[in-house]
């Protein structure tokens, strides 16, 4: 849930990267099957585009998958090992743990639905991508939001991001010592909106 701070962690040849990326913006083959059907995860309300609907059955594939500080930010999108935070002792097994931080997560299901790197960065990095092409406020709720949408929240800087699933559910990376999971929508405390992105 923490802000994700310089790593370059192993980068896991899970999901079928078929290609390596030369460069943030470098288009990679990736395959488009959808991703097996996880319960209570998917897309679960119409209007989102091809690519916000394979986004948000690539993050229900990761259902399960640790949540690892620092995870899935190394040289290509995908699963890594984490590191401990510096404060939390939740997350000081999380060099052991294969998995994603919130921003991580978001950067492989954009990957897995554009072929490209277009998410790389911090959730603070991801809210306030130039890819935006609709923003709404916390005082929206989730009523316009279409899955695939991406959530924020912070207050000044943002340090968590989760991806709409639609009829306010959403998929996380929620934080250490936890696993990606699909929980109700969580619009109170220091929400701060959502991003359609491109």
């Amino acid at each position: 849930m923490r802000k994700f701070a310089s790593f370059v962690g192993i980068f896991g040849l899970a999901g079928g990267v078929l290609a390596a990326a030369s460069g943030a913006s470098a288009a990679v083959r990736v395959p488009t099957d959808p991703a097996p059907a996880v319960p209570g995860c998917g897309v679960l309300q119409p209007g989102a585009s091809p690519v916000a609907q394979q986004a948000v059955r690539t993050a229900c594939s990761q259902i399960g998958v640790w949540y690892s500080w620092g995870g899935g930010h190394g040289p290509l999108p995908g699963p890594t090992y984490g590191h401990y935070d510096g404060h939390d002792p939740a997350s000081k097994n999380d060099g052991q743990r294969l998995g994603f931080d919130c921003s991580g997560l978001v950067r492989y299901a954009y990957f897995r639905a554009t072929g490209r790197d277009i998410l790389n960065g911090t959730s603070d990095n991801q809210f306030h991508t130039r890819l935006a092409v609709a923003r709404f406020s916390p005082g929206q709720g989730s009523g316009p939001l279409l899955p695939g949408d991406l959530l924020f929240w912070g207050r000044g800087h943002i340090h968590h991001v989760a991806i709409y699933l639609g009829t306010g559910q959403m998929v996380e990376a929620f934080q250490s010592g936890t696993h990606v999971r699909a929980v109700p929508v969580r619009l109170g405390g220091d929400y701060a909106g959502a991003v359609r992105v491109t």
